[in-house]
C-alpha cells in the first residue's frame, strides 16, 4: 500500500500519516525532512539530493509520505494507490500554526527549528505561500481523480477507525 498525504501546514497531515503507518504497519516519511537536512543544521538540501532520497522512498513495496504537494514530488502521487487531500481554510491553519509554536515555545512540544519569533513569522509565510497556490495544487490532483480523496478532520476519523 502506498499513501500519499497533503495538506496545508498545521493541517494534521504528520498525525494522519503516523496514525496510517501504525494502521497498516508501514513506514511514513516526512518530505519535509527530504527537502531539509536537519541533521547539519536546517539547511535545504539541493533538487538532486532530495531527489534522490525521495526515489529511494518510492521504489519501496509500502509508504505513507506526507508533504504540502512540493511539485518536485509528483511521481510519488503516479505512485501512490490512494491520495489524501486535507481540506481546512487559511484562518484554522493560521490558528494551528501559531497554536504549534506556542506549545513549542513553552517546552509542551517537539520541534523540528528551534520557535523563534522568525520561526513563526515563516510559518505564517508558509501558510500563505501554500494558500496562494492552492487552486493550482486542485487542478494538479485532477488526473488522479481516480483515488484523491479529499477529506476533512471528520473524514480522518473514519478513514482510521475502517477495517
Amino acid at each position: 500500500m502506498r499513501i500519499y498525504v497533503i495538506g496545508p501546514v498545521g493541517s494534521g497531515k504528520t498525525t494522519l500519516s503516523q496514525k496510517l503507518s501504525k494502521k497498516y504497519n508501514i513506514k511514513y516519511y516526512e518530505l519535509d525532512k527530504v527537502a531539509w537536512d536537519d541533521e547539519h543544521g536546517n539547511i535545504k538540501r539541493s533538487d538532486e539530493e532530495a531527489l534522490k532520497i525521495f526515489n529511494d522512498i518510492i521504489k519501496q513495496k509500502s509508504w505513507v509520505i506526507e508533504d504540502v504537494g512540493r511539485e518536485k514530488f509528483k511521481k510519488g502521487r503516479d505512485k501512490a494507490d490512494i491520495i489524501y487531500y486535507i481540506k481546512m481554510s487559511r484562518l484554522k491553519s493560521y490558528y494551528r500554526v501559531s497554536k504549534r509554536w506556542l506549545k513549542q515555545r513553552l517546552g509542551l512540544e517537539r520541534y523540528n527549528h528551534p520557535p523563534t519569533l522568525s520561526q513563526w513569522f515563516y510559518y505564517i509565510s508558509t501558510v500563505n505561500t501554500y494558500y496562494s497556490k492552492q487552486k493550482e495544487k486542485l487542478k494538479s490532483l485532477e488526473e488522479y481523480n481516480d483515488k484523491v480523496k479529499y477529506v476533512t478532520k471528520k473524514d480522518i476519523n473514519k478513514i482510521l477507525n475502517e477495517k
